[in-house]
């Protein structure tokens, strides 16, 4: 944007702070053009962030060449911005799935679970693992196991609410943490979760079609004084642990 000081009817510098203060624009570069002498103004201009500026009589060879300087080093902090973004998406996203990671679940996790213990709060936590995976993989392919956990995670995303957290702990392991959910309000959750799951087959590829799958669902919650978050997930996996010991496709609470 180029913007001149010697507006008639509007101050350039207030336009100018305006379009730092929004953040549609607040990158955008701002070159103004300014009279002889008009060294405070300037100096004003540069404080809030204007980028370059250019002097009257213009010249529009020089006019050109900043213009085209300014577009440069736009174009290359973009580029910056945009590989700083997709580094921190990387460190806290599953890549497959495009859940969050462990490692962000594990950080999480401990704030939801302090958060919900200073107000007197339920929380509670899902762990779901998907049924003979191990068997598609073997079977049918990475590929196809690829394609199953993609649609697997898409499932779950779309049966939960925004406030929930949804990770992938790895493999074919993933965890919801439901903040303000008892267990019996979290039970019908992850039932809720199961039958999606097994309510319709998963498409693996053009080679193979389709595939049934199925889940198990441990859940636990935040129920005593002495709870953590470990606990809390040592639970969860005891009780998805009796999911599949009782033969799987099924949804067990706490089995502390």
């Amino acid at each position: 944007m180029i913007v001149s000081l010697s507006l008639e009817h509007a101050d350039g510098l207030r336009l100018c702070s305006q379009v730092r203060s929004l953040d549609r624009t607040r990158h955008l570069p701002i070159m103004i053009i300014i009279e002889p002498g008009e060294d405070a103004r300037l100096l004003r201009g540069l404080d809030m962030g204007v980028n370059d500026y250019i002097v009257r009589p213009v010249d529009s060879n020089e006019l050109l060449a900043r213009v085209r300087t300014q577009v440069k080093r736009k174009r290359y902090t973009d580029f910056l911005r945009t590989r700083l973004e997709e580094t921190v998406e990387m460190a806290i996203l599953d890549p497959l799935t495009a859940l969050h990671n462990r490692r962000y679940m594990s950080s999480h996790l401990k704030t939801l679970f302090d958060e919900s213990s200073q107000r007197g709060k339920p929380l509670s936590v899902l762990l779901l693992d998907i049924d003979y995976f191990k068997a598609v993989n073997d079977s049918h392919g990475h590929d196809a196991g690829d394609s199953v956990l993609r649609e697997f995670a898409a499932r779950v995303r779309r049966n939960i609410r925004g406030i929930d957290l949804a990770c992938r702990l790895g493999g074919e392991e993933f965890v919801v943490v439901m903040p303000d959910t008892d267990l019996a309000k979290a039970y019908l959750v992850g039932e809720r979760l199961r039958q999606c799951i097994a309510a319709a087959p998963f498409y693996a590829g053009e080679r193979i079609g389709t595939l049934e799958v199925t889940a198990s669902v441990g859940v636990a919650a935040l129920e005593f004084a002495d709870d953590t978050p470990e606990l809390i997930l040592k639970r969860a996996d005891q009780a998805l642990y009796c999911a599949k010991r009782d033969g799987r496709n099924r949804v067990v609470a706490d089995a502390a």
